[in-house]
């Protein structure tokens, strides 16, 4: 578990140049790959000897994997998750999944042949994006249930307003036309969990995260048996339909589209070890740009766009089973690009209502 002792500031994909820009956008929540850095830094504060071998075939953090994370909200740290983006948010908190549906009388590029069809008309809606579900909600949305409950993530969050302003290194005065401001978020009931393997750490200790080194204390802990990783346990139901919902941010080769798809016969369909499968349907978000920095040599790494956390793709099983899409997908990651960084971890659920 690591929680925050200071506020903390994570940088979005655009320019920041000193100078030039005096505004800093942040992000919030930050993408995995911020812990997974965190963690190999870890690693070397405590083998500084052993930081010559970043990167290497030698890096003795080269089998870190981080295979999920999660956030831990209130005074008794419940699991929660962000809320799928196909969902529609309702007065005080309810939240409705769209209907699968064809799409009538549209005229539209839509390139898929199904629509996610709004539950409900004329009533006031909020965006699901930065809204939380429990472990348990989001369980119950894996298996069908379409009314669901959420909580903004801004009840955890107090924004913290900093100004500064750049020094010249040779006097440490203040250099004229480098005042700037960014927004730091100080974290109220909130932390978060991580699970990982390939190396070993103390068992408690300090890390540094985000924009300027901020601290933040962590603790192993055995972790809690989730809900929604039991979700199909006991029994996969034998379904042609099924949708995968993104825990964290995804890197694909055609952007939102996974490289293994390919348009045929005027169907989006791919291959995926013994399953083939069919397109229907997307919630996607808006696209995050997200770069990070290599720790050696010192370099800023590509800047990708990713999929968002929500998103939910809904697929038909053209030919295999459901166990096999269960085995290959749930608590994985599908992303094309660090996927070793946590980006990219799914979680397979049924369809509530199919109208077609």
């Amino acid at each position: 578990m690591i929680e925050a002792l200071d506020p903390l500031f994570f940088r979005d994909g655009r320019p920041f140049t000193m100078g030039e820009d005096d505004w800093g956008d942040s992000i919030f929540p930050p993408p995995p790959g911020v812990f997974y850095g965190a963690l190999r830094a870890l690693h070397f504060s405590h083998h500084p000897k052993e930081l010559v071998l970043a990167n290497s075939e030698k890096d003795p953090t080269r089998e870190l994997r981080v295979n999920l994370f999660y956030w831990l909200v209130g005074e008794t740290r419940i699991p929660a998750f962000p809320l799928p983006l196909e969902c529609v948010g309702l007065e005080e908190s309810h939240c409705l999944v769209r209907r699968l549906a064809r799409a009538k009388g549209m005229v539209s590029n839509h390139p898929l042949p199904l629509v996610l069809e709004a539950p409900v008309w004329g009533e006031k809606t909020f965006s699901p994006e930065k809204n939380l579900i429990d472990h348990f909600t989001l369980a119950a949305y894996l298996r069908g249930e379409t009314v669901l409950t959420a909580q903004p993530l801004s009840d955890y969050l107090v924004g913290e307003p900093k100004v500064g302003i750049g020094r010249d290194r040779s006097t440490l005065g203040a250099e004229e036309h480098k005042l700037y401001r960014i927004t730091m978020n100080r974290l109220k009931n909130l932390a978060l969990a991580v699970w990982y393997e390939g190396i070993e750490i103390p068992p408690s200790g300090f890390l540094r995260l985000g924009g300027e080194g901020r601290v933040a204390t962590y603790t192993l802990d055995s972790g809690e048996e989730l809900e929604v990783l039991r979700v199909w346990e006991d029994q996969v139901p034998e379904t042609r339909f099924f949708k995968l919902y993104l825990v964290t941010p995804a890197f694909f080769e055609n952007g939102w589209l996974p490289g293994w798809l390919h348009c045929e016969d005027g169907d989006i369909r791919g291959r995926y070890e013994n399953l083939e499968l069919r397109l229907l349907a997307a919630a996607v978000g808006r696209p995050l740009p997200l770069g990070g920095f290599s720790m050696r040599p010192p370099a800023p790494k590509v800047m990708r766009r990713a999929v968002p956390a929500g998103s939910v793709y809904y697929f038909e099983i053209v030919r295999g089973r459901m166990a096999e899409v269960v085995r290959l997908f749930h608590a994985r990651s599908v992303s094309e690009y660090r996927a070793e960084e946590g980006f990219g971890i799914a979680f397979v659920g049924v369809p509530g209502e199919v109208n077609v």
